[in-house]
């Protein structure tokens, strides 16, 4: 009966159910009450809309239930409540709403739960959202909670058509003749919070003097006080300027009362702080007016007048003082993060009073003195280190001053995170607040001790950033194996290794040395207060408690990477407590210990985990000789934790062995290698053990393969082979091979393998027999489905078969077996594996010259020609048709490369065919003078094979480049093929002549120059033979200076016209890259020169050498690039400027060290041109239409762009306040800004989460804007596209700022939201109604986006 009911509901069914509900029995009501709520959380149930009868008896039965003496049966009445106000009329609601404003509860102890059915239905009525009209059924919905609900909180008479049978005047929820609970006040919250944009004026005043009230009465409950607090940041924002100004007004007047009570002073305080988070735009108005007396229960004054009552005896008001004192820097806290912009003028005051209060402990008999002597004496005993330890926590229940010194650490971790970039370079937060920050280190309460060490963390992190980029813990450097170029950018096989590490010694293959600090500067200020770190830091670590031992290390973790070796001489101070650190963790020992707020507990596991990632990081930053002395005991400690069953412990000592292995083995540590054999064989006997364990977890396995090819390749060297026994080292690598054929360690196999391949450069030193199936077990992994895998395995070949140790080893029939498997890869031109393979093949050809006679070999190298291929892989595929014709086999391959022809990129064939013409010596079956037979006869043909013509001079091109004067190539054959307008075969030729040229330039040259110097069409194409002759000299390191002073000056000839620019700024940058110390000066000089003209190609040529520029050329950049940048930006004419941007750009991208110091300078006049200019916008006439044009859209999607590239960059040294600022103007700015600004919130809620949270309620605003955007209509296929585009973009960025702020959605079924998600919706409640309306409006296109995410997860 019942899941008939349930399934096909009707009025008679729920009447039936109905009466259950007074049944004796409290199952049977349970259960009528159970089937009832499923009816109602069905979609249709529409008849009850149209059924008065039926949904008035509901109405009665459910709320009756509310008071139920069974606990369960109230609970699932709650859960019914939202689903019914959905499902009745509006006639039957206002009753509804009615009784649940007027029960009593006369059978339950629980009086809160009439609230929470009135926030459960609320919250499940439609309700209006910003920015969109509300509709008539919401509008109507408002005229309810209007007339019943917002009356009864205020305690007015109800419009209501049903009869009263009360007498005198109605009591309001919130009325003064009862006490208020905090879920009443909770019904307010969610009144507004889900109807805030309908109230009108003057109940929102209404709703905010009752709140005032509240607050005001003395017997109202401390709990009811702060959620009253809440109600008022969630009303603020609809309050209009003039209550606004009033409220402020009236805050003033009461905090400035003579005699105002502690208790209402912290009060008013906190509202403040509530309103400064809830409208922080609104609220930086006022804040000059608010702002003193915030910081006046905060000054020396009051406290001194305090201490002085505390020594009378006279502490009747310590907690009253306390707690206001706490209040006043939350609030301060909030002023920081909300309204970080005006509160810089009272930066000076806000460091003090946090500094004051700090150190505030009456209680504590040591005089606190800053200016203490801090060179005491160092030698205490043990027991007066373990000082915390006798008295922990100062067990005193009455005193709570550290929950104040608490708060000011909390303020000024706010201040460094918010105003890092100017407070740094100023000094202020070294000089002021980082000695008195470590001085603290001493705290006895541990929650503060930890802030404090948080707060120092920071500062130093925040001092590392930008100028240290921390090396990878898996990134291996490997060096490049073939280097037989003498090229400066010349790719080597596909796979390309920067040396852009901070420090080498993070790769392991030299020994780390300390870099060299800045004299000035916040790094310079950082070494100074080392050794003050270091003395608080190593007292605390022989201590007891763990968290404080785990922030220390950690502390010290992120000073190495911001220094590296910055711990050298403090070496023997830290490194002894460490040790014994470990030692004392050998129990396991489960106690706890909470850690900073938000923050995991701290136990021996996560303690003993911090420890050994701080070995590691130390022995990656320091030199292999400092840690000598102590490696026994720190291999001893790291032993034992591999051996751990716990697989964090065991795989982070796992790493620890790793780079401890690194540490002392060759290359890093050559002098010393004997003396730490002992170690090493203890470390590769429990790496051994444990890559071999099959019990181990897989984590573990697999970082223990890597940490054994790692040891491996250090020992397959000639310093290190002697270390590890041959049968030793080769039970290692069969182990690898082992793994490798093991489908959970595959990859990590092939990885280990890779690294030994690289690092083994002695012939013999592995076996043939490893070698072969290694090889043939590589191949084999090519064929898999896991992308990760077949670039590991084709990366490892390419390593082991270009090894030295392998040379000669691998037999016939394996090679043919390896290019058997390697040839689909050729055709299929798979770019991520082409170049490595195409390089195996290479190598293999060298020493078995028949593999490449196969027609499949010939077929495949056919077949990837006649596909796109380009930059590395297209220097791989010439480095092996070289190679096949230096062997002589080159004739089947020419003849399948000349039957390509025209179906291929006649650029890459002819490339590709000069190449192997050249290696062949010419004995390919033709001759240059065919080739050039061929361009003649094509020529002739009407219309000209414009393709061939094209093949043609692409080889005789690359002929001439690479035979020179040997080729007897004239000019005149190219120039011939030049016409008057620039077409393919033009561009073409042009391009030959400038290889052929560079091979030969005694002759081609003063061709060249002589004809560029007459003005006509095909200046632009010689333009384009000069500029292939440089770069072609660049990369051969050829001298041409005796050309180069005419070239300069017929290059700024050339550039007078408008189309030869770009081409003339490329010449002569890299004429500047070649001659740096002749041309930067002269760059420099036209940078002011008065010709516009003249100052863009400089311009220009300036951003062409920045990426593609060498070490001598950085040293003679690095003392005038700030000039430069600095001239162009300030630059009259508006094209000069963005082109100084996109230099900006370029130089954040290739060249961030030489700016780094001096963005301070240059982000001021980025941001001032990211502004709207309206006097640049002017309206034009297009015949009956008129339309705006903005002409300064472009400088400002360039200042946007350089925006970009320094966020990514060098966000650190960007004040964050006006960067947002700018981001949240560019979301209302043309398409393709907002997109860029898009990419950037997608990236800065990883960068800073915590501001872009704070900014979240104002990006709501801009997105809503976007998405609600109505084209008009017939509008073109284009502006539809281009809207889709938007809101995609804007909805993919919406999903993931929820994501990383955890936004939820209000559960109507479980009775409204939890606190969590009302304290959210105090901080961004305009984020959090966006966020209902976007799931609501475009459910389907973010479920259609959420689908994308998780396949590109996949």
């Amino acid at each position: 009966m019942a899941s008939s009911a349930v399934n096909n509901p009707n009025p008679q069914s729920i009447s039936a159910l109905l009466s259950k509900l007074n049944d004796a029995d409290p199952d049977f009501r349970y259960m009528s009450l159970n089937d009832l709520h499923q009816i109602l959380t069905k979609q249709k149930v529409d008849f009850l809309n149209h059924d008065f009868n039926i949904s008035s008896r509901l109405v009665d039965n459910v709320t009756k239930a509310l008071d139920d003496q069974n606990g369960e049966v109230q609970n699932l009445a709650v859960k019914c409540i939202g689903p019914l106000a959905t499902k009745i009329p509006l006639t039957v609601l206002s009753p509804l709403l009615e009784k649940l404003t007027m029960i009593e509860m006369k059978n339950s102890v629980d009086n809160s739960i009439p609230a929470l059915a009135l926030r459960s239905a609320i919250s499940s009525l439609p309700r209006p959202v910003r920015g969109v009209a509300p509709t008539r059924e919401v509008i109507d919905t408002y005229g309810v909670i209007s007339r019943i609900l917002i009356p009864r909180l205020l305690g007015l008479p109800i419009q209501s058509s049903t009869p009263k049978q009360t007498t005198g005047e109605p009591i309001g929820m919130l009325d003064k003749k009862r006490d208020p609970t905090a879920e009443t006040i909770d019904v307010l919250i969610e009144v507004v919070r889900c109807f805030g944009p309908l109230l009108q004026p003057l109940e929102v005043e209404k709703l905010q003097d009752v709140v005032v009230q509240v607050l005001e009465r003395n017997t109202t409950a401390s709990p009811v006080k702060k959620r009253a607090v809440v109600a008022l940041a969630i009303l603020a924002p609809y309050l209009t300027t003039e209550v606004l100004d009033g409220f402020i007004t009236k805050l003033q007047k009461a905090l400035r009362q003579p005699k105002l009570s502690p208790v209402m002073r912290r009060l008013y305080i906190s509202i403040m702080g509530s309103l400064s988070r809830s409208i922080p735009y609104k609220f930086g108005e006022y804040l000059p007016q608010l702002i003193e007396l915030v910081l006046s229960p905060l000054s020396q004054d009051e406290l001194q007048s305090q201490l002085d009552a505390l020594s009378e005896g006279n502490d009747q008001l310590h907690p009253e003082f306390n707690e206001v004192r706490e209040t006043a820097l939350v609030t301060l806290e909030s002023f920081l993060a909300s309204c970080g912009l005006q509160m810089r003028d009272y930066t000076d005051k806000t460091v003090a009073a946090c500094l004051r209060y700090l150190k505030f402990d009456p209680n504590y008999a040591v005089d606190e003195d800053e200016d203490m002597d801090e060179d005491e004496d160092d030698d205490v005993s043990e027991d007066e280190d373990d000082e915390f330890d006798d008295d922990p926590g100062f067990d005193d229940d009455d005193d709570a001053s550290w929950k104040v010194r608490r708060c000011a650490a909390k303020a000024l971790y706010t201040l460094i995170s918010t105003r890092s970039t100017d407070l740094l370079e100023k000094g202020t937060l070294y000089n002021e607040i980082a000695s008195p920050l470590v001085k603290r280190f001493d705290e006895r309460e541990e929650s503060v001790r930890l802030e404090i060490i948080s707060t120092v963390a920071l500062l130093i992190r925040k001092t590392g950033e930008g100028v240290i980029k921390p090396a990878s813990e898996n990134d291996e450097f490997v060096p490049t194996l073939g280097e037989n170029r003498k090229r400066r950018r010349q790719s080597s096989g596909g796979i390309t290794y920067t040396n852009k590490a901070p420090y080498l010694g993070a790769t392991g293959l030299t020994s780390p040395t300390r870099e060299t600090v800045p004299p000035t500067g916040p790094r310079a200020d950082l070494q100074k207060l080392t050794p003050q770190i270091v003395k608080s830091a190593t007292k605390l670590l022989k201590g007891k408690q763990i968290a404080t031992k785990q922030a220390i290390i950690n502390l010290l973790d992120d000073l190495i990477s911001v220094q590296p070796g910055g711990l050298a001489d403090y070496f023997d101070q830290v490194m002894q407590p460490i040790i014994d650190v470990t030692k004392g963790m050998t129990s396991g020992a489960g106690s706890t210990s909470t850690t900073l707020s938000g923050a995991a507990s701290a136990t021996a596991t996560t303690l003993r985990v911090a420890v050994l990632h701080f070995t590691s990081d130390i022995a990656k930053t320091h030199s292999s000789g400092l840690f000598q002395r102590y490696l026994e005991n720190i291999v001893a400690g790291v032993v034992s934790a591999v051996r751990d069953r716990f697989y964090k412990i065991s795989s982070e000592a796992i790493r620890t062995a790793e780079e401890l292995v690194k540490a002392i083995t060759p290359p890093r540590a050559r002098a010393t290698t004997q003396k730490f054999s002992p170690e090493l064989h203890k470390l590769y006997e429990i790496i051994m053990d444990r890559a071999s364990a099959s019990d181990a977890d897989t984590e573990v396995r697999q970082k223990a393969i890597q940490a054994l090819g790692t040891l491996i390749s250090r020992t397959l060297s000639p310093d290190g082979i002697a270390l590890i026994p041959a049968d030793k080292r080769q039970a290692g690598l069969d182990l690898l091979l082992d793994r490798l054929r093991n489908e959970t360690t595959r990859l990590h196999a092939v990885r280990a393998i890779d690294n030994v391949a690289a690092h083994s450069s002695t012939s013999g030193s592995l076996e043939p027999t490893w070698i072969q199936q290694v090889a043939l077990e590589l191949c084999s992994q090519l064929r898999k489905a896991n992308r990760a895998l077949r670039g590991a395995s084709i990366q490892a070949l390419q390593h082991l078969i270009l090894s030295p140790a392998t040379k000669g080893q691998i037999q016939a029939g394996t090679a043919n077996e390896i290019v058997a498997a390697i040839l689909p890869i050729i055709a299929a031109n798979d770019t991520y594996l082409l170049s490595p393979a195409l390089l195996v093949v290479a190598q293999l050809q060298l020493e078995h010259p028949q593999l490449v006679s196969s027609p499949a070999f010939v077929e495949s190298i056919c077949e990837l020609l006649k596909k796109n291929v380009a930059g590395i892989a297209l220097d791989s595929l010439v480095t092996l048709v070289t190679n096949v014709g230096s062997s002589g086999m080159g004739k089947p391959l020419m003849e399948g490369v000349l039957r390509v022809g025209v179906a291929g990129d006649p650029t890459v064939v002819g490339k590709v065919a000069g190449a192997l013409f050249v290696a062949s010596g010419g004995h390919v079956g033709i001759s240059v003078q065919s080739f050039v037979e061929e361009l003649n006869k094509a020529s002739q043909l009407t219309p000209p094979d414009t393709a061939r013509q094209s093949l043609a001079l692409a080889i005789l091109g690359e002929i001439g480049l690479r035979l020179g004067p040997k080729s007897g190539l004239k000019p005149s054959i190219f120039l011939e093929q030049f016409h008057d307008e620039p077409d393919k075969v033009s561009v073409s030729a042009a391009v030959a002549l400038g290889r052929a040229g560079a091979g030969n330039m005694p002759v081609f040259l003063p061709v060249i120059l002589n004809a560029i110097k007459k003005p006509g069409s095909q200046q632009y194409l010689l333009l384009q033979s000069i500029r292939e002759i440089l770069h072609q000299a660049i990369a051969s390191s050829t001298d041409i200076s005796s050309h180069e002073s005419e070239i300069w000056k017929l290059l700024f000839s050339a550039s007078q016209l408008e189309d030869n620019r770009a081409i003339c700024a490329e010449c002569i940058g890299r004429l500047a890259i070649m001659e740096p110390k002749t041309y930067i000066p002269k760059l420099q000089e036209l940078l002011r020169d008065p010709s516009p003209v003249f100052r863009g190609v400089a311009v220009q040529a300036l951003r062409y050498t920045l990426p593609d520029s060498d070490e001598s050329f950085d040293l003679m950049l690095k003392t005038v690039l700030f000039d430069m940048l600095l001239t162009v930006l300030k630059d009259n004419d508006r094209e000069i400027r963005r082109l100084g941007m996109t230099a900006l750009n370029s130089a954040a991208h290739n060249k961030p060290d030489l700016i780094l110091p001096h963005l301070g300078e240059l982000i001021p006049y980025v941001i001032a041109e990211s502004i709207i200019k309206p006097e640049l916008i002017r309206e034009v006439q297009m015949g009956p239409f008129k339309h705006l044009v903005d002409d300064g859209l472009e400088v400002r999607k360039s200042a946007y762009e350089t925006l970009y590239a320094l966020m990514e960059t060098a966000f650190s040294r960007v004040s964050s306040l006006e960067f947002y600022d700018r981001i949240i103007a560019g979301l209302n700015d043309e398409n393709d800004i907002r997109s860029l600004c898009n990419l950037m919130l997608s990236k800065l809620i990883v960068i800073d989460p915590e501001e872009t949270t704070r900014r979240l309620d104002a990006v709501a605003e801009c997105f809503r804007k976007t998405l609600s955007t109505k084209l008009r209509d017939g509008a073109v296929k284009q502006e539809v596209e281009k809207q889709e585009e938007a809101i995609k973009s804007v909805l993919r960025v919406t999903l993931l700022l929820v994501e990383k702020t955890k936004t939820t959605l209000p559960g109507a079924t479980t009775g409204g939201m939890g606190q969590g998600q009302v304290q959210q919706s105090v901080q961004n409640p305009v984020w959090q109604q966006y966020w209902e309306w976007v799931n609501k409006d475009f459910e389907r296109q973010l479920k259609v986006l959420r689908d994308e995410n998780k396949e590109m997860a996949m």
